[in-house]
Protein backbone atom coordinates (compact mmCIF):
# COMPACT_ATOMS: atom_id res chain seq x y z
CA UNK A 1 0.00 0.00 0.00
CA UNK A 2 3.00 2.20 0.66
CA UNK A 3 4.37 1.91 -2.60
CA UNK A 4 0.98 3.03 -4.53
CA UNK A 5 0.65 6.10 -2.14
CA UNK A 6 4.36 6.92 -3.14
CA UNK A 7 3.48 6.28 -6.65
CA UNK A 8 0.47 8.14 -6.64
CA UNK A 9 2.41 11.18 -4.58
CA UNK A 10 5.24 11.09 -7.25
CA UNK A 11 2.83 11.21 -10.28
CA UNK A 12 1.20 14.37 -8.67
CA UNK A 13 3.67 15.75 -8.10
CA UNK A 14 5.40 15.52 -11.70
CA UNK A 15 2.26 16.52 -12.77
CA UNK A 16 2.28 19.64 -10.98
CA UNK A 17 5.81 20.21 -12.15
CA UNK A 18 4.73 19.84 -15.87
CA UNK A 19 1.69 22.59 -15.39
CA UNK A 20 3.98 25.06 -13.83
CA UNK A 21 3.76 27.82 -16.57
CA UNK A 22 6.70 29.52 -15.40
CA UNK A 23 8.82 26.83 -15.79
CA UNK A 24 6.84 26.50 -19.17
CA UNK A 25 8.24 30.65 -19.79
CA UNK A 26 11.28 29.40 -19.11
CA UNK A 27 11.75 26.84 -21.78
CA UNK A 28 9.68 29.11 -24.42
CA UNK A 29 12.61 31.68 -23.74
CA UNK A 30 15.16 28.80 -24.48
CA UNK A 31 13.65 28.74 -27.60
CA UNK A 32 12.61 32.25 -28.35
CA UNK A 33 16.63 32.58 -27.93
CA UNK A 34 17.37 29.39 -30.64
CA UNK A 35 14.91 31.63 -32.98
CA UNK A 36 16.96 35.09 -32.32
CA UNK A 37 20.36 32.56 -32.86
CA UNK A 38 18.60 31.30 -35.87
CA UNK A 39 18.69 27.77 -34.59
CA UNK A 40 15.28 26.88 -35.92
CA UNK A 41 16.23 23.14 -35.30
CA UNK A 42 16.78 23.30 -31.54
CA UNK A 43 13.80 25.87 -31.65
CA UNK A 44 11.47 23.87 -33.33
CA UNK A 45 12.39 20.66 -31.03
CA UNK A 46 12.01 23.11 -27.61
CA UNK A 47 8.85 23.69 -28.41
CA UNK A 48 7.59 19.93 -29.50
CA UNK A 49 8.48 18.68 -25.99
CA UNK A 50 7.03 21.38 -24.43
CA UNK A 51 4.07 21.24 -26.29
CA UNK A 52 3.78 17.24 -25.74
CA UNK A 53 3.87 18.23 -22.28
CA UNK A 54 1.71 20.59 -21.88
CA UNK A 55 -2.45 20.57 -22.44
CA UNK A 56 -2.85 24.44 -22.76
CA UNK A 57 0.31 26.22 -24.90
CA UNK A 58 -0.47 30.08 -25.59
CA UNK A 59 -1.17 30.78 -29.55
CA UNK A 60 1.61 33.14 -30.00
CA UNK A 61 3.84 30.16 -29.44
CA UNK A 62 2.10 27.92 -31.17
CA UNK A 63 2.67 30.20 -34.44
CA UNK A 64 6.05 30.85 -33.32
CA UNK A 65 6.44 26.82 -33.37
CA UNK A 66 4.81 26.16 -36.85
CA UNK A 67 6.93 29.04 -38.38
CA UNK A 68 9.87 27.77 -37.11
CA UNK A 69 9.06 24.16 -38.45
CA UNK A 70 8.09 25.72 -41.95
CA UNK A 71 11.16 27.31 -42.39
CA UNK A 72 12.49 24.01 -41.40
CA UNK A 73 11.08 22.11 -44.34
CA UNK A 74 9.60 20.07 -41.56
CA UNK A 75 6.00 19.28 -42.74
CA UNK A 76 5.32 16.94 -40.72
CA UNK A 77 6.07 19.34 -37.58
CA UNK A 78 4.62 22.40 -39.63
CA UNK A 79 1.26 20.82 -39.48
CA UNK A 80 1.04 19.45 -35.47
CA UNK A 81 2.05 22.84 -34.77
CA UNK A 82 -0.64 24.58 -36.87
CA UNK A 83 -3.65 21.73 -35.05
CA UNK A 84 -2.42 22.95 -31.53
CA UNK A 85 -2.77 26.35 -32.92
CA UNK A 86 -6.35 25.70 -34.45
CA UNK A 87 -7.54 24.28 -31.03
CA UNK A 88 -6.15 27.17 -29.11
CA UNK A 89 -7.51 29.80 -31.43
CA UNK A 90 -5.82 30.32 -34.52
CA UNK A 91 -8.60 31.01 -37.52
CA UNK A 92 -8.30 29.62 -41.06
CA UNK A 93 -8.85 33.15 -42.38
CA UNK A 94 -5.19 34.06 -40.53
CA UNK A 95 -3.46 30.91 -42.06
CA UNK A 96 -4.36 32.12 -45.64
CA UNK A 97 -2.98 35.66 -44.72
CA UNK A 98 -0.06 35.28 -42.81
CA UNK A 99 2.82 35.14 -44.63
CA UNK A 100 4.65 32.24 -43.38
CA UNK A 101 1.72 29.54 -41.85
CA UNK A 102 0.03 30.30 -45.54
CA UNK A 103 3.15 28.17 -47.20
CA UNK A 104 0.94 25.50 -45.10
CA UNK A 105 -1.41 25.32 -48.14
CA UNK A 106 0.96 24.44 -50.81
CA UNK A 107 1.29 21.24 -48.83
CA UNK A 108 0.28 17.93 -49.11
CA UNK A 109 -1.24 17.70 -45.71
CA UNK A 110 -3.20 20.87 -46.57
CA UNK A 111 -6.05 18.76 -47.55
CA UNK A 112 -6.45 16.52 -44.39
CA UNK A 113 -5.60 19.51 -42.48
CA UNK A 114 -8.07 21.51 -43.87
CA UNK A 115 -10.91 18.77 -43.34
CA UNK A 116 -9.81 18.84 -39.68
CA UNK A 117 -10.21 22.17 -39.22
CA UNK A 118 -13.84 22.35 -38.34
CA UNK A 119 -13.56 20.22 -35.29
CA UNK A 120 -10.48 21.39 -33.99
CA UNK A 121 -11.99 24.58 -34.20
CA UNK A 122 -15.16 23.37 -32.02
CA UNK A 123 -12.32 21.98 -29.17
CA UNK A 124 -10.94 25.44 -29.23
CA UNK A 125 -14.33 26.84 -28.73
CA UNK A 126 -16.10 24.59 -26.22
CA UNK A 127 -13.06 25.39 -23.96
CA UNK A 128 -13.78 28.82 -23.76
CA UNK A 129 -15.83 30.29 -20.65
CA UNK A 130 -17.91 32.74 -23.02
CA UNK A 131 -19.87 34.12 -20.14
CA UNK A 132 -16.49 35.23 -19.06
CA UNK A 133 -15.36 35.96 -22.29
CA UNK A 134 -18.28 38.34 -22.62
CA UNK A 135 -18.30 40.30 -19.41
CA UNK A 136 -14.49 41.30 -19.74
CA UNK A 137 -15.45 42.39 -23.70
CA UNK A 138 -17.63 44.46 -21.60
CA UNK A 139 -15.35 46.23 -19.01
CA UNK A 140 -12.45 46.79 -22.19
CA UNK A 141 -15.29 48.53 -23.95
CA UNK A 142 -15.87 51.27 -21.13
CA UNK A 143 -12.17 51.81 -20.76
CA UNK A 144 -11.63 52.72 -24.54
CA UNK A 145 -14.63 54.46 -24.40
CA UNK A 146 -13.20 57.12 -21.91
CA UNK A 147 -9.77 56.47 -23.57
CA UNK A 148 -10.88 57.88 -27.01
CA UNK A 149 -12.63 60.61 -25.27
CA UNK A 150 -9.50 61.65 -23.64
CA UNK A 151 -6.82 60.84 -26.37
CA UNK A 152 -8.60 60.71 -29.83
CA UNK A 153 -11.31 63.27 -29.52
CA UNK A 154 -9.27 66.76 -29.90
CA UNK A 155 -12.30 69.03 -29.69
CA UNK A 156 -12.54 67.72 -25.87
CA UNK A 157 -8.92 69.48 -25.31
CA UNK A 158 -10.36 72.15 -22.98
CA UNK A 159 -12.42 69.41 -21.16
CA UNK A 160 -9.26 66.98 -21.13
CA UNK A 161 -8.49 67.37 -17.20
CA UNK A 162 -11.97 66.62 -16.53
CA UNK A 163 -12.43 63.42 -19.08
CA UNK A 164 -9.13 61.83 -17.60
CA UNK A 165 -10.54 62.11 -14.01
CA UNK A 166 -13.71 60.52 -14.73
CA UNK A 167 -11.81 57.56 -16.73
CA UNK A 168 -9.14 57.21 -14.03
CA UNK A 169 -12.35 56.87 -11.75
CA UNK A 170 -14.33 54.48 -13.84
CA UNK A 171 -10.83 52.45 -14.03
CA UNK A 172 -10.99 52.14 -10.61
CA UNK A 173 -14.52 50.39 -10.84
CA UNK A 174 -13.78 48.17 -13.52
CA UNK A 175 -10.76 46.74 -11.87
CA UNK A 176 -10.84 47.03 -7.97
CA UNK A 177 -14.85 46.39 -8.20
CA UNK A 178 -15.50 43.89 -10.94
CA UNK A 179 -12.33 42.99 -12.19
CA UNK A 180 -11.04 41.50 -8.76
CA UNK A 181 -13.92 39.56 -8.07
CA UNK A 182 -13.38 37.52 -11.54
CA UNK A 183 -10.02 36.75 -10.80
CA UNK A 184 -10.69 35.56 -7.28
CA UNK A 185 -13.82 32.92 -8.78
CA UNK A 186 -12.34 32.33 -11.55
CA UNK A 187 -8.44 33.26 -12.16
CA UNK A 188 -7.01 36.11 -14.46
CA UNK A 189 -9.09 36.02 -17.54
CA UNK A 190 -6.42 35.87 -19.82
CA UNK A 191 -6.28 33.73 -23.40
CA UNK A 192 -6.52 30.03 -21.39
CA UNK A 193 -9.97 31.06 -19.63
CA UNK A 194 -11.69 33.52 -22.46
CA UNK A 195 -9.66 32.70 -25.38
CA UNK A 196 -8.10 35.06 -28.26
CA UNK A 197 -9.21 38.61 -28.77
CA UNK A 198 -10.95 38.05 -32.31
CA UNK A 199 -11.77 40.83 -34.41
CA UNK A 200 -15.04 41.29 -34.20
CA UNK A 201 -14.73 42.12 -30.75
CA UNK A 202 -14.32 45.35 -31.23
CA UNK A 203 -14.54 48.37 -33.78
CA UNK A 204 -11.10 49.46 -33.60
CA UNK A 205 -9.54 45.94 -34.58
CA UNK A 206 -8.37 45.62 -37.98
CA UNK A 207 -6.95 42.16 -37.68
CA UNK A 208 -7.39 39.16 -35.92
CA UNK A 209 -4.98 38.66 -32.97
CA UNK A 210 -2.75 35.62 -31.81
CA UNK A 211 -4.01 36.77 -27.92
CA UNK A 212 -6.12 38.01 -25.25
CA UNK A 213 -4.75 41.68 -24.27
CA UNK A 214 -7.36 43.38 -23.38
CA UNK A 215 -7.11 42.77 -19.40
CA UNK A 216 -3.37 43.54 -19.89
CA UNK A 217 -4.54 47.09 -21.46
CA UNK A 218 -6.92 47.49 -18.85
CA UNK A 219 -3.88 47.19 -16.75
CA UNK A 220 -2.20 49.63 -18.30
CA UNK A 221 -4.10 52.26 -18.50
CA UNK A 222 -5.61 51.62 -14.32
CA UNK A 223 -1.77 51.58 -13.94
CA UNK A 224 -0.53 54.88 -15.74
CA UNK A 225 -1.91 56.57 -12.40
CA UNK A 226 -0.07 56.21 -8.75
CA UNK A 227 -2.24 53.07 -7.28
CA UNK A 228 -2.07 51.07 -3.98
CA UNK A 229 -3.58 48.27 -5.16
CA UNK A 230 -0.31 45.39 -4.74
CA UNK A 231 -0.57 42.92 -8.05
CA UNK A 232 1.82 40.75 -6.70
CA UNK A 233 -0.96 37.66 -6.23
CA UNK A 234 -0.65 37.65 -10.02
CA UNK A 235 1.99 35.57 -9.80
CA UNK A 236 0.24 32.57 -8.64
CA UNK A 237 -1.78 33.61 -12.17
CA UNK A 238 1.36 33.14 -14.07
CA UNK A 239 2.30 29.69 -12.63
CA UNK A 240 -1.52 28.75 -13.51
CA UNK A 241 -0.63 29.65 -17.21
CA UNK A 242 -3.65 32.17 -16.38
CA UNK A 243 -1.67 35.01 -17.39
CA UNK A 244 1.01 35.07 -19.92
CA UNK A 245 4.20 36.32 -17.73
CA UNK A 246 4.93 39.04 -20.46
CA UNK A 247 2.11 40.40 -20.08
CA UNK A 248 2.31 40.73 -16.50
CA UNK A 249 5.93 42.60 -17.28
CA UNK A 250 3.61 44.79 -19.49
CA UNK A 251 1.55 46.29 -16.92
CA UNK A 252 4.14 46.14 -13.97
CA UNK A 253 6.00 48.40 -15.61
CA UNK A 254 3.47 50.65 -15.74
CA UNK A 255 2.93 50.28 -11.90
CA UNK A 256 6.63 50.60 -11.35
CA UNK A 257 6.84 54.17 -13.24
CA UNK A 258 3.81 55.70 -11.77
CA UNK A 259 3.93 54.31 -7.95
CA UNK A 260 4.91 56.52 -5.29
CA UNK A 261 8.72 56.62 -3.79
CA UNK A 262 7.84 55.23 -0.90
CA UNK A 263 5.94 52.21 -2.28
CA UNK A 264 8.02 48.67 -2.44
CA UNK A 265 7.29 48.74 -6.24
CA UNK A 266 9.00 52.03 -7.23
CA UNK A 267 11.60 51.29 -9.84
CA UNK A 268 10.37 47.59 -9.84
CA UNK A 269 10.76 47.44 -13.69
CA UNK A 270 10.85 43.98 -15.92
CA UNK A 271 11.82 46.34 -18.72
CA UNK A 272 9.20 44.59 -20.76
CA UNK A 273 7.56 47.29 -21.59
CA UNK A 274 9.81 49.82 -20.87
CA UNK A 275 12.86 48.19 -22.53
CA UNK A 276 14.42 50.82 -24.27
CA UNK A 277 15.03 53.30 -20.92
CA UNK A 278 18.62 53.46 -20.08
CA UNK A 279 19.78 51.18 -16.82
CA UNK A 280 22.51 51.12 -14.76
CA UNK A 281 24.76 47.36 -14.58
CA UNK A 282 23.27 47.33 -10.98
CA UNK A 283 19.77 48.00 -12.55
CA UNK A 284 20.41 45.44 -15.33
CA UNK A 285 21.46 42.41 -12.61
CA UNK A 286 18.37 43.55 -10.91
CA UNK A 287 15.75 43.77 -13.59
CA UNK A 288 17.31 40.34 -14.83
CA UNK A 289 16.80 38.47 -11.34
CA UNK A 290 13.38 40.00 -11.80
CA UNK A 291 12.28 38.64 -15.57
CA UNK A 292 13.75 35.83 -14.88
CA UNK A 293 11.73 34.43 -11.50
CA UNK A 294 8.83 34.65 -13.84
CA UNK A 295 10.85 32.58 -16.52
CA UNK A 296 11.75 35.80 -19.05
CA UNK A 297 14.64 35.87 -20.75
CA UNK A 298 17.34 38.58 -19.99
CA UNK A 299 17.13 42.33 -20.75
CA UNK A 300 19.45 42.14 -23.41
CA UNK A 301 17.48 39.39 -24.86
CA UNK A 302 14.14 41.54 -24.45
CA UNK A 303 16.09 43.77 -26.67
CA UNK A 304 16.81 41.31 -29.41
CA UNK A 305 13.14 40.04 -29.60
CA UNK A 306 12.11 44.00 -29.39
CA UNK A 307 14.40 43.80 -32.44
CA UNK A 308 12.79 40.61 -34.24
CA UNK A 309 9.35 42.23 -33.88
CA UNK A 310 10.31 45.43 -36.17
CA UNK A 311 12.31 42.85 -38.20
CA UNK A 312 9.03 41.11 -39.06
CA UNK A 313 7.03 43.63 -39.58
CA UNK A 314 9.68 45.36 -42.25
CA UNK A 315 9.80 41.48 -43.84
CA UNK A 316 6.01 41.33 -44.10
CA UNK A 317 6.39 42.35 -48.38
CA UNK A 318 9.44 40.09 -49.32
CA UNK A 319 9.71 36.40 -49.69
CA UNK A 320 12.52 36.36 -47.19
CA UNK A 321 11.32 33.45 -44.60
CA UNK A 322 11.07 35.31 -40.95
CA UNK A 323 9.92 33.65 -37.92
CA UNK A 324 8.26 35.73 -35.56
CA UNK A 325 8.48 35.86 -31.37
CA UNK A 326 4.99 36.78 -30.55
CA UNK A 327 2.73 36.87 -27.77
Amino acid sequence: MKTIATLILCFSMSFVFSQDYIDFQKNITRAEVAILDSNYTEAATIYYDLFQKNDFVFLGNCVSACQTALVLNNDTLAFYFAERAVKHGLKMNQIESEKILKLLMAKPQWVTFSSKYDSLRTIYTKSVNWELRNKINELHDRDQLWRDRHEIQWWNILWKPIIKKIWYNELEKIVEIELLPLIKQYGYPGEKLIGIDEKYMHHKFREEHFNSFMIRLILIHYYSKNRSLDDTFLIEEIKKGNLHAKQFGDFHDFRASYCSEDSNAFNELYAQWFCNLKFSKTEVEEINKRRAEIGLGTHEQRLREQKNFIEYRKQRNNNKPFVEITY
